[in-house]
């Protein structure tokens, strides 16, 4: 893509900052990604998926069909002019649907019954959704991993990479499993991928995220502004942060990053298959995965805090998705119980309960009920925050 070859041009063409077509249209690259990893695809079919370097078919293929269905989810006519098959038509305008809406349609007869296409699609569609459970972790974002897994065995490698883009298209970038990132950071980095989906999608906008250097920088809360850290209560090896402090940090070696964050604001000495970027909005209601991307999180800073790596965990703040995913990790790693970490947890960070989903969240994950979280953690009064709160 050239630069601002798809930019915006009026205000109006903005998508508002928790528009939902972000998460999905990343979904697609990187569900298509994931899938390749998944099944075993080997190291240069994914660097073809991430960098395509032509159109003969295969991975490459699929990452023109990808392109195209992102190209300016609002203008439908870009699909004729780039794909010419019928079949490939068909699948790209699909895709681009389920961006879009979060639907599948039903299965386009112009797709060839024998093709990776139909093989990727049926799959899709006949793959069933498990039911929420959380305390057993069960997620129907899960979906996203059995589809890609039966389009593999119905019709091997390519059919779990077009099943994989169409149901990451379906539950999005952060349905796709935290462990996937870093299998991926070993061969492409990701991040490049979720940027250019968004941008393709969107347009292009270099002064906000995903395309802006530091994000966050113009706030002037004092809450992301002015760096801030604490130790986790029950694991010294990890820290609590905001945005403002990981950008300066020194002596972390893996970062895992709970909001959004610019192109240079990971420190660029960690490896970037320790630099983890979670897919968490800091809204009620705004996230279709969360118990998943929560339990997700924990697990991740679990899992490297196993390789002994010193961690940072931080959102925008350090105030709600901080405390939310650091009280899960205590529950699943330190034993602790999980309503009583959220107890401490939050007041050591100065935090709050504005998005009190986030909590009634890790409740439930660890098989708890906690409806007015509010009341029933500090029946006395919500500790006073740090500084008022800034989302995003």
């Amino acid at each position: 893509m050239t630069p601002n070859s798809n930019a915006l041009h009026t205000q109006d063409d903005m998508w508002h900052n928790e528009d939902p077509r972000y998460d999905r249209a990343a979904g697609a690259w990187l569900g298509a990604a994931w899938a390749a990893c998944l099944v075993g695809a080997e190291p240069p079919v994914i660097t073809e998926l991430a960098h395509p370097a032509g159109h003969s078919g295969g991975a490459a293929l699929l990452s023109q069909l990808i392109d195209t269905a992102l190209r300016d989810v609002r203008t439908p006519g870009t699909i004729a002019a780039s794909a010419p098959a019928a079949g490939e038509r068909a699948w790209a305008q699909a895709l681009r649907d389920t961006i879009a809406t979060g639907t599948v349609p039903a299965r386009d007869a112009a797709v060839p019954e024998s093709s990776p296409l139909a093989t990727a699609w049926q799959a899709v569609l006949g793959t069933p959704i498990p039911r929420l459970d959380p305390a057993r972790r069960v997620f129907p974002c899960s979906h996203l991993a059995e589809a890609a897994h039966s389009a593999h065995a119905a019709g091997g490698d390519e059919a779990a990479m077009y099943a994989g883009a169409l149901a990451g298209a379906r539950w999005g970038a952060s349905a796709v499993p935290l462990q996937a990132h870093r299998r991926l950071a070993d061969i492409v980095d990701p991040g490049p991928i979720l940027r250019r989906a968004v941008v393709l999608a969107r347009g292009s906008a270099p002064s906000i995220w995903p395309e802006q250097e530091h994000h966050y920088e113009d706030r002037t809360d004092p809450s992301i502004a002015r760096p801030f850290r604490a130790q986790h209560p029950h694991d010294h090896g990890l820290t609590l942060a905001n945005l403002s402090h990981m950008r300066a940090d020194q002596h972390t070696e893996a970062v895992v990053s709970l909001c959004r964050i610019g192109t240079a604001d990971t420190p660029a000495r960690v490896p970037p298959r320790d630099r983890v970027e979670v897919w968490l909005i800091d809204t009620d209601g705004a996230n279709p995965n969360l118990h998943f991307v929560i339990d997700e999180a924990a697990r991740m800073v679990a899992a490297l805090r196993g390789e002994g790596k010193r961690v940072l965990l931080h959102c925008a703040a350090g105030q709600s998705r901080t405390p939310a995913v650091a009280a899960h990790y205590a529950a699943l790693a330190c034993g602790t119980d999980a309503v009583q970490a959220l107890r401490t947890i939050i007041p050591a960070l100065g935090g709050h309960l504005d998005t009190p989903e986030l909590s009634r969240t890790v409740a439930a994950l660890n098989g708890v009920g906690l409806a007015d979280p509010a009341r029933e953690l500090f029946p006395q009064g919500v500790p006073p925050r740090r500084h008022q709160a800034t989302r995003g």
